[in-house]
């Protein structure tokens, strides 16, 4: 087990690197989190870029804000490994974390293109018959890697993080070929039949907007009990600057609001 960062110590949160896991992963752990819950998170970066140390500190003050602790992903990218290299390693995580932290008490958590895969991986462990998590929150998931959404045009004067030129160089590299109506790449294409809570935060104003709601609308037509927030004229993943803006704010307050009702009152307090 290896220490990777005191830099935590005003949050009262420890983060180490899970040393055992078959895929790296970091454990980000507050003082007084629900002992018996926990997130698993899928970074953004388009597949090309990111890794659970360069977004630790983000999740380490969101894990805070909601009292839960989070074991981050470091799934290998398209530079290293196309398709299916980042669900492999989803599915890896999901099934050793899920030896520690039951089911019915662990939730997905991604953003951006990690969001997309969170909302991928639901339907991978389905179809090879894993017993799937209580849920899983979405902050802009990049789920619809054909990039035909109406608003990357509508939005693209608003969103000067991604755009529709980033979107179609990163959807190439990542699937190198693979089919992008494969609903293991694009989820809003998917059987949502039977899947868990859906919790999807966008902004009104991005590119990404319409796949999370596109992603909603048909989880909703398969029955699956969906929770979605959009916010307004807010940059794409606002929410991961919390605390630093009023939006950002309500975001995390919502996502701790829905942790509650998903896994219950934390005990530790």
């Amino acid at each position: 087990m290896t220490e990777v960062s005191s830099s935590h110590e005003r949050l009262d949160v420890e983060i180490e690197a899970l040393d055992s896991a078959p895929v790296p992963i970091l454990r980000v752990r507050p003082a007084g989190a629900r002992p018996d819950a926990a997130l698993l998170h899928f970074h953004g970066g388009g597949f090309r870029k990111g890794s659970p140390q360069m977004f630790a500190d983000s999740v380490a003050r969101i894990a805070a804000a909601c009292e839960i602790q989070v074991f981050a992903v470091g799934y290998r990218l398209s530079g290293e490994c196309a398709f299916p290299g980042a669900m492999d390693d989803a599915v890896t995580a999901y099934r050793w974390v899920a030896g520690m932290i039951p089911g019915e008490r662990l939730g997905l958590w991604g953003d951006s293109a990690g969001g997309g895969l969170a909302a991928a991986l639901l339907l991978r462990l389905r179809q090879l018959e894993i017993p799937g998590p209580a849920g899983a929150f979405l902050f802009s998931p990049w789920a619809d890697l054909r990039n035909i959404a109406g608003s990357y045009r509508e939005n693209r004067r608003t969103d000067e993080r991604f755009s529709l030129e980033q979107a179609t160089e990163a959807a190439g590299a990542y699937l190198s070929g693979h089919p992008a109506e494969d609903p293991m790449v694009s989820p809003v294409l998917g059987d949502w039949t039977g899947q868990p809570r859906l919790v999807v935060q966008c902004s009104d104003s991005e590119v990404l907007r319409d796949d999370a709601l596109l992603l909603t609308r048909t989880a909703e037509d398969a029955g699956v009990d969906v929770r979605v927030k959009v916010h307004e004229g807010v940059p794409h993943i606002w929410n991961l600057s919390y605390p630093a803006t009023p939006a950002s704010g309500s975001a995390i307050s919502y996502m701790a609001e829905q942790l509650e009702e998903l896994f219950g009152p934390n005990s530790r307090r």
